[in-house]
């Protein structure tokens, strides 16, 4: 009979949604310039501040989309703090949830000498990466890293190609 209690106290205990704690970050790589200090070489790394973050669940075979759960607010730290059941998770920025061509009309700019658009397709792929994906088995602090690209920040429909020799 205690075996029988104790099994269940376990069974219960480990689907509780455990307390986590979310950092997320972007890094702003050194992109050229005056030869840098070792320190600048790094980059810079700010929060990404009140910003929302859709969680999904992750599928767990290759023909199962995943499954929303929520949004969630980052304070101005980046920081959140909530609950989550055990399982696997995928982290999307917010931005990632919209149609194609309403992150297209947000970010494209016009095509120049200096940049150009990444095509549908890249941004299809784009949409569909998540930022950062977790496995929840006990309370947990995370840390998530958004990396900048040089010259073009977060933008996902651009990329920076450069002055063209004349």
């Amino acid at each position: 009979m205690k075996l029988i209690i104790l099994v269940f106290i376990a069974v219960l205990t480990s689907c509780t949604a455990q307390k986590i704690s979310v950092y997320v970050e972007v890094h702003k790589p050194y992109c050229g310039g005056a030869k840098p200090t070792p320190e600048i070489a790094k980059g810079t790394r700010t929060p990404f501040s009140n910003q929302k973050v859709a969680i999904f669940k992750s599928a767990s075979n290759k023909t199962t989309p995943p499954v929303f759960v929520k949004f969630i607010e980052l304070d101005s730290l980046g920081k959140w703090i909530g609950k989550l059941k055990p399982g696997s998770y995928d982290f999307f920025r917010a931005e990632k949830t919209r149609s194609i061509s309403e992150i297209e009309k947000k970010h494209r700019k016009p095509d120049n000498e200096m940049y150009a658009c990444v095509g549908e397709e890249k941004l299809k792929i784009w949409k569909e990466t998540p930022d950062f994906k977790i496995e929840i088995k006990e309370n947990s602090d995370l840390t998530i890293t958004l990396s900048e690209r040089c010259f073009v920040g977060l933008n996902p429909c651009m990329e920076y190609i450069g002055p063209k020799p004349k």
